[in-house]
């Protein structure tokens, strides 16, 4: 895959240095659907041609639906990913065929990468969530990743090789940025207040 013709405002000295997929199994359900409309043609066959024009235009009808559903399924799945540079955590979520989501985090924001296993399937095929939490904002959840602990020590080496850790009162940031918001939040309700 050529990310830069996923993410267009990736600088010149900018290197990838990994790409990540939800797990496959993850859309389970929808790659089982498209199939099965897929293959149902061919299952009622002679029903369809003793039917005539309407049973041919069924048939194709089917053929087709099951074909785009399959497609869309893949598209979904691989162009949802995460890709990690040697400045930034790129999170791409395809929510459709002409749907997409662009977001990104330097690694200088990123106070804390975790992950989490939920239930014996997840833990025997290393799939679970990866959660980054970028300064004060809250914690950005990536369901059904493959392999999240890679991820997590993958960002942190990248974060320590480049040189591009939070800083050490990243703590005492995110305090002082909550107590910004919430006197901001005061000095707006004191002028609506006064106005009334």
């Amino acid at each position: 895959m050529n990310i830069r013709r996923i993410i267009h405002n990736l600088d010149d000295d900018e290197e990838v240095h990994g790409i990540y997929h939800q797990f496959w199994l993850a859309f389970f359900w929808h790659w089982l659907g498209g199939f099965i409309i897929l293959m149902s043609p061919f299952f009622f066959l002679y029903l369809f041609l003793q039917w005539g024009a309407i049973g041919s235009g069924l048939l194709i009808a089917l053929f087709v639906i099951g074909a785009f559903w399959l497609f869309r399924t893949w598209r979904i799945w691989y162009f949802s990913i995460i890709a990690m540079t040697n400045k930034r955590v790129i999170i791409i979520d395809q929510s459709g065929i002409m749907d997409r989501a662009v977001s990104q985090v330097d690694f200088d924001k990123i106070y804390d990468v975790s992950y989490r296993h939920k239930g014996i399937l997840q833990t025997i095929s290393h799939v679970g969530s990866l959660f980054i939490t970028p300064g004060s904002f809250e914690k950005i959840e990536l369901k059904n990743m493959h392999a999240p602990a890679e991820i997590q020590h993958l960002i942190f080496k990248l974060q320590k090789e480049y040189g591009l850790e939070p800083p050490e009162d990243a703590q005492e940031m995110i305090r002082l940025s909550r107590v910004k918001k919430e006197e901001k939040a005061r000095a707006v309700e004191q002028f609506f207040g006064e106005e009334e």
